[in-house]
C-alpha cells in the first residue's frame, strides 16, 4: 500500500540541496512523486514497497543532510 510521507531535513540552503535529495530519493525503488522544499526544509513523497521510510531517512542523510522528523 502507497504512503505519502514528509520529511523535514536540515542543512539544505539552495536549489542544488533539494538536487541532491531529490535524486537520493528517486534512487529508492518504491519512491515516486517527489516534490523537495527549501522554503519548508521537507521533502514530500509517495512510498510503497520495497522502500521504507528508514530507507528514505537513511538516503537523504547518506546526502549530507538531516532529517528531523
Amino acid at each position: 500500500m502507497a504512503e505519502n510521507i514528509t520529511l523535514k531535513i536540515e542543512g539544505m540552503g539552495c536549489a542544488k540541496c533539494t538536487e541532491k535529495v531529490e535524486k537520493a530519493l528517486a534512487a529508492l525503488d518504491g519512491v515516486s512523486d517527489i516534490k523537495v522544499s527549501l522554503e519548508e526544509n521537507a521533502a514530500h513523497f509517495t512510498l510503497s514497497a520495497p522502500a521504507s521510510r528508514d530507507q528514505a531517512v537513511e538516503a537523504v542523510e547518506d546526502s549530507g543532510y538531516d532529517v528531523i522528523s
